[in-house]
């Protein structure tokens, strides 16, 4: 027992020093060439492993060690870390456009899509012409509000289209694809297409049942996607409203239910009464009884079709404790049926009495910092802001 012991104590120090060995033949730039191969093979914790072996040749390191940390700390999701490299790696070396365009996912990644936006336009001041990364550039503005880039960029891609000829056989290979059950195929030339039809509906509805087909994350950022082109559409803002209730993301939902909401308001005094039922969900979720009377009092006015009087608002907002949607529902009805001069007053008194009313409740009100629109400030989302519909955007 003791000499099997022995023996199998040598076997284990012989394995330890040959591996020792195998290491340290290896020079810096080769231990660093092959953590480069692990990592964009994604074999991530290989390469940090080449990484840990060329620490140990004492060679300093240089903008390529911490891209590959970067690339392999992002692929095992360590995002924040990842970031952190990047930029050490800029640092070292500024001029590397393909870790820029990596960071610019990064950022959207981590919800920072002010920064994603930010950092395309400096790649893409070098490279106009990389047509993806532009359509991804007017996503995110539309996401923060920068209306100006937002529509400068969707003239820009929709001026220069090679295949718009192509148009409808590009519809028609899709839907193919999607009967024959080759989604990949489908997903693969909803990608490639998108940048350069961005406000086809059709193809986005194309896009969005193959993302479901394949994997939920996808299909989420394609209902975003689409929600973000059509900025001011509300259906589809709704609807991924509804997707983030079924998720039960309730302040991610009520979130895009209100932008949903007051869209669906500018264009029709009595929206469908659809448009509610995230908001009355996430008031149950949070034990809202004033929320929940104010749903149910606008879903009997929209069912009556029928304006109440100033006098009759003011009876519903107290009797809601100043509901967020029966003020919004009241500030709308108002513009329309009342002179301006009458209806800027007594606009201007109901957002002074709900900022009184709801200061402590709209400090804890998460919903209002969750979903995707949290830096858009061209649309208002909360009425104590001071805007009046016809005022926003």
């Amino acid at each position: 027992m003791r000499r099997t012991l022995s023996i199998w104590f040598f076997l284990v120090i012989c394995t330890i020093k040959s591996v020792l060995a195998l290491s340290s033949t290896f020079s810096w730039e080769e231990l660093i060439q092959q953590a480069a191969e692990e990592a964009l093979r994604g074999r991530y914790q290989q390469a940090l492993e080449k990484l840990q072996i060329a620490d140990e040749t004492g060679e300093p390191r240089d903008f390529r060690y911490y891209w590959i940390l970067g690339k392999s700390q992002k692929g095992k999701g360590e995002e924040l870390e990842a970031l952190k490299s990047y930029e050490t790696s800029l640092r070292l070396n500024p001029d590397q456009s393909k870790l820029l365009e990596e960071m610019t996912d990064l950022y959207d990644s981590l919800r920072f899509p002010d920064k994603a936006l930010n950092t395309a336009r400096v790649i893409l001041s070098r490279d106009p012409e990389n047509r993806n990364l532009r359509y991804k550039a007017l996503l995110w503005s539309s996401r923060i509000g920068d209306i100006e880039y937002y529509k400068a960029t969707l003239k820009e891609l929709e001026s220069t289209n090679p295949y718009l000829a192509e148009e409808q056989a590009l519809l028609d290979e899709i839907s193919g694809f999607q009967k024959a059950g080759k989604i990949e195929d489908s997903i693969a030339r909803c990608k490639r297409f998108l940048p350069y039809f961005p406000r086809n509906k059709s193809l986005h509805r194309l896009c969005v049942i193959s993302y479901k087909s394949k994997d939920s994350n996808l299909y989420e950022e394609g209902l975003l996607e689409r929600a973000n082109i059509f900025r001011d559409e509300p259906i589809f803002h709704h609807i991924l409203s509804m997707e983030y209730l079924d998720q039960r993301r309730f302040l991610e939902s009520a979130a895009l239910a209100r932008r949903a909401l007051l869209l669906s308001l500018r264009k029709n005094l009595f929206p469908d009464k659809d448009y509610l039922l995230p908001l009355r969900r996430y008031y149950i979720q949070i034990g809202s009884d004033s929320g929940i009377l104010g749903t149910e009092l606008l879903e009997e006015i929209i069912r009556t079709k029928k304006s109440p009087s100033i006098d009759e608002w003011n009876v519903l907002l107290k009797h809601s404790s100043f509901s967020w949607e029966v003020l919004a529902f009241a500030l709308r009805s108002v513009a329309e049926t009342e002179p301006e001069e009458s209806a800027l007053i007594v606009s201007k008194e109901w957002k002074d009495m709900y900022k009184n009313l709801k200061a402590v409740e709209l400090e804890k009100d998460l919903s209002r910092y969750a979903g995707p629109y949290s830096l858009d400030k061209t649309f208002q989302f909360y009425l104590e802001t001071g805007y009046s519909l016809a005022e926003t955007e």
